[in-house]
């Protein structure tokens, strides 16, 4: 079967880039030949410029235009670094279309599979909903529409609660990321959605061989991965990571992903090389679980923390969620039990794609 993937594939965010490829190589594992829709979504492209006007017109006042362009400022000299790290990455590992708009989606595929990541977050899409992620465009009449694994906010899905029956009717197939979302949506429609993992958790360690750069492999070194941080606590994931780096006491180093000036298969590698890993991230964790890597997990309790919370309570590893006021110890993990729920947990959303994508 002929299949488009529609996702954030242009987004400079290794969950986004990651996650996309993680579907494509399963779809392909599947016998399905997948391309990516070159969508260029509109907020997307703007948001990761250096300077975007689009942005500058929607600052409210003087302080807050004075906000951004701080943080521009900031990510100015390595913005370029981080573009060219992720176009290197599309174009040698994702299979992409000719450029798209939104009114011109190719026609050729006999399926389309909506997701993963966050398409139904009004603050990812620029406060209004994209009718591309919510399926609203021509496509062949015998052409099945999936959704798999779509992240979004419950506000997010209460603000469509007028629109979302009509957009959850437009799918053969649905499925959301998180079980609270698939269960307001199933309150708001009465329609019955399921509830898939993020795609890189369909994934093994041996799906990845060839992102991995072996030139971290002889490298002593403990890794942080943070993504979001309260102002009090700033600097104290690398303050922990030193903690277990200095326990190891032989040349250990702390290497930090945070920053975005490594590559996308420099992210991969680290997580296999890494000796521990400490992170706030759900991709930082999914990858520690995948290459199966000693690590801590640190909720900062800001609503972003329940996706590797409710993964690690499903897996059996809560005891690697951690609070930062608390002192680390390098413990040892024993991930036999871990790769079984693992493996119970991709199945069902394998057996999802599956059904979906053969129907008649």
């Amino acid at each position: 079967m002929r299949v488009g993937i529609l996702t954030f594939h242009r987004a400079h965010n290794y969950g986004a880039v990651l996650q996309c490829y993680a579907l494509q190589q399963i779809l392909r594992a599947k016998g399905h030949e997948v391309r990516i829709i070159d969508y260029r979504q509109p907020w997307i492209e703007e948001f990761y410029k250096v300077y975007s006007t689009d942005m500058i017109r929607k600052c409210k006042g003087a302080a807050e235009l004075l906000s951004y362009l701080k943080k521009t400022t900031k990510k100015f000299l390595l913005a370029p670094l981080k573009a060219s790290h992720f176009k290197s990455f599309r174009l040698n590992y994702l299979s992409v279309t000719e450029p798209v708009s939104g009114y011109s989606i190719p026609q050729e595929f006999d399926a389309y599979v909506i997701g993963s990541d966050q398409l139904w977050s009004l603050h990812c899409v620029g406060g209004e909903y994209d009718a591309v992620y919510t399926g609203c465009f021509d496509r062949p009449d015998k052409a099945l529409l999936v959704g798999y694994a779509i992240s979004a906010d419950l506000a997010s899905v209460e603000k469509s609660v007028h629109f979302l029956t009509g957009w959850v009717s437009r799918f053969d197939s649905l499925s959301f990321r998180e079980s609270r979302i698939a269960d307001k949506v199933h309150e708001i429609t009465g329609l019955n959605v399921g509830t898939c993992v993020d795609p890189t958790l369909l994934t093994d360690s041996s799906m990845w061989s060839d992102v991995i750069d072996h030139k971290w492999k002889d490298r002593n070194f403990v890794l942080v991965y943070e993504v979001r941080w309260k102002k009090e606590n700033k600097g104290a994931l690398r303050r922990k990571a030193a903690e277990l780096a200095r326990s190891f006491g032989d040349g250990c180093q702390v290497l930090d992903l945070s920053s975005g000036k490594y590559s996308v298969s420099d992210f991969v590698s680290m997580f296999r090389y890494a000796r521990y890993v400490v992170t706030t991230s759900f991709h930082g964790t999914v990858f520690s679980l995948l290459f199966e890597r000693p690590f801590y997990v640190f909720p900062l309790w800001n609503g972003y923390d329940l996706r590797y919370m409710e993964l690690l309570h499903s897996v059996g590893a809560a005891d690697r969620i951690m609070a930062l006021d608390r002192p680390l110890a390098a413990s040892d993990m024993d991930f036999s039990s871990i790769r079984v729920r693992m493996d119970v947990l991709r199945a069902s959303s394998s057996a999802f794609l599956d059904n979906s994508l053969e129907q008649e």
